[in-house]
């Protein structure tokens, strides 16, 4: 039966080193604390577990929230917006068979990875890329409501 993990603590045991221990470790807005609790030190290893279990808890009840990364643009991202990427589909059937799209990925509440994407063959390249940033915004992968959605937005657009 596996072992319940620990979060932030791990074991240090290597073969051939005498330095078996704890090491505790908790990273908040960049800065990373880290501590090493040694059996020897605190007479036993669930002696040195205990002690880095309760610092732990310590920092972490003086540590700020997790910042949430979602919807934050980094270095990685090359089209302009968070979650929407080109897909390039090529089948190995024909040769120069290719085709693009724009893909709108997202992880849902449950952890599972979403994702619907838009071709420019058929929705033209601009209607392609305010698709997916639609399906993106508001993490829909049913076709038809976004489409729904982006002709609404449309409507309201040339009614003006």
């Amino acid at each position: 039966m596996p072992k319940k993990a620990l979060k932030g603590i791990t074991r240090i045991e290597y073969d051939g080193v005498s330095t078996r221990g704890w090491m505790i470790r908790l990273t908040r807005q960049g800065k990373r604390q880290q501590m090493f609790f040694n059996d020897k030190a605190f007479g036993s290893k669930a002696k040195a577990l205990k002690a880095a279990q309760d610092q732990y808890d310590q920092w972490l009840s003086t540590a700020p929230p997790v910042a949430s990364t979602k919807g934050i643009r980094t270095h990685r991202n090359s089209s302009g917006k968070v979650g929407v990427h080109i897909v390039k589909n090529t089948d190995e059937r024909w040769k120069n068979a290719e085709s693009f799209g724009y893909c709108a990925s997202w992880v849902d509440k449950q952890g599972r990875r979403r994702k619907i994407s838009f071709a420019w063959k058929r929705y033209g390249k601009k209607t392609a890329w305010a698709l997916a940033c639609l399906a993106r915004e508001h993490e829909l992968t049913d076709r038809t409501q976004v489409i729904e959605l982006y002709e609404k937005q449309h409507k309201k657009k040339g009614a003006r």
